[in-house]
Formats: C-alpha cells, structure tokens, sequence
C-alpha cells in the first residue's frame, strides 16, 4: 500500500509542475468568468447560460486533462527509461500502473472540486443565488473522465504521447457520437459489408459517452427532466465497469511489456 500511494502522490507532484496544468485551469476560469458577458446572455437567461458554459467547459478542461496526462504520465517514464528504476525496487507493475491512474483521477477530481467552489463563488456574487445543485453534472463530468483517462493510460503503455493523446480524442469523438452515426452507418442498407460489421463492432463495444452529459438538464434546474439518484447510480455502475476493463486490459499490456 506505501509503495501505490508512493506512485500516487507522484502523479500528483508531477502534475502540480507542469505549466499546461495551471494554463488549462487558468483558461477555463477566465471563460467562465466572461460567460455573463456575452451578447447571447440576456438577463432572463444569464443563470441559466451561466451554469451550462460553466459546466460545458468544465467537461472540457476535464477530457483534456484526462488526455493529456493519461497520454504522457507513464509513456514519458517509459521512454526516459525512469521507469527501470522505479521497478527495480519492489513494487509490483500492477502497483505502479494503478498508483498513476489513482493519481490522474485525483488531480481531476481536485481540480473539478476547486473549479466547482469558483464557479459557486462567482454565481453568488453576480445573481445572488447559491445554487450548489449542478455538484449532480461535476460528478457525471468526473465519471467520464475516469472513463477517458483508462483508455488513454492504457493506451499508453504500447503507445507514444502524440498517438495516445490523438487516439483519446478519437474515442471522445465516436463515443460521443455513436448513438447517431454509429447506429446509421450499421443500419445503413447501402453501406459496404464491412463497412456495417465495423460500425456494429464499435457500436455495441464502446460506451456510449453522450450518457454522461446532463449539463443542460442541470443548468435549467432540472425543470423538465429532474435527474434522479438511480439515474445517477447507472452512470457511476456504467464508468465502473468500462474503467474495470480497460485498467484490466492496461495492466495485462503493461505486465507483458519488455523493459
């Protein structure tokens, strides 16, 4: 257990160093801080606005933490050769792979906690309203990055950073999508034999990331559509399985890796 949380407090030593860290969180804010001010924000609106940019950009910051120190967390100590030392000692590999995705997942869960007590701050400065209810979307938000950094640290360890960041947002995107243009490209009577095989591969394989987005439902209140504790659940039990299989499957590529 000292050598897993040994790993974990690394990731997270090494991401509060890194300057892309505090340039993404930095960013965020300031877009979120000027979410009120644009020309689209009218006062009957501007909560409402207020709360979805927020969320939408949060989603973002997010994904691309999840990607990028997913993408570049292990792979860089793999090809500075750190990691031959790191395994001398012993610490199992299974331990070191899952102490850096403990760490990955901390320091997005940190910075969505920090993010979410900003945004709280700001709304109740501005409209004079606390409204702690979008914690609902912060945590599906957290879900799915959980999800993304899986996959990409899995990835990872067979894969360069540049092809381990860019494949994330591949999976990003088509996960995102598949509940449209997967589901038409299988049932599309006029695409190639192959074509269909693949897209119902991808289709009934990946999960369905689009799930995981309640931010408008949660911006407006939940006035049409109120998110229940058992929607909630689904979702977590949905992440929990998903992230199973590919730290699974990660941790099976990275014990059968040559060192």
């Amino acid at each position: 257990m000292s050598a897993f949380m040994a790993v974990t407090r690394g990731v997270l030593e090494e991401a509060l160093r890194r300057k892309v860290y505090y340039g993404l969180i930095a960013f965020t804010l300031v877009l979120i801080l000027m979410v009120p001010i644009l020309p689209s924000a009218k006062v009957g609106v501007q909560l409402d606005l207020m709360r979805e940019g927020s969320l939408g950009l949060l989603a973002v910051m997010s994904f691309l933490l999840a990607a990028i120190f997913g993408a570049t967390m292990l792979s860089f100590e793999l090809e500075r050769k750190i990691v031959y030392n790191i395994l001398s000692k012993p610490i199992r590999r299974s331990t070191y792979f899952l102490g850096k995705y403990l760490g990955i997942i901390a320091i997005i869960l940190i910075t969505l906690v920090f993010s979410y007590l900003v945004i709280l701050l700001f709304i109740y400065l501005k409209f004079h309203i606390f409204n702690p209810g979008i914690y609902k979307a912060l945590f599906t938000i957290f879900m799915e990055s959980a999800v993304l950094a899986a996959f990409t640290l899995s990835l990872s360890t067979v894969a360069s950073p540049v092809v381990s960041f860019f494949s994330a947002l591949a999976f990003y995107a088509i996960c995102h999508l598949k509940g449209e243009f997967l589901y038409e490209a299988m049932k599309a009577g006029n695409q190639n034999l192959a074509v269909r095989a693949l897209a119902a591969i991808f289709y009934y394989l990946l999960p369905n990331l689009n799930f995981f987005n309640i931010n408008e439902t949660v911006a407006h209140g939940e006035r049409a559509f109120p998110v229940h504790a058992r929607e909630i659940f689904f979702l977590f039990l949905l992440a929990l399985i998903f992230t199973g299989i590919f730290l699974w499957l990660g941790t099976w590529l990275f014990k059968r890796r040559e060192l």
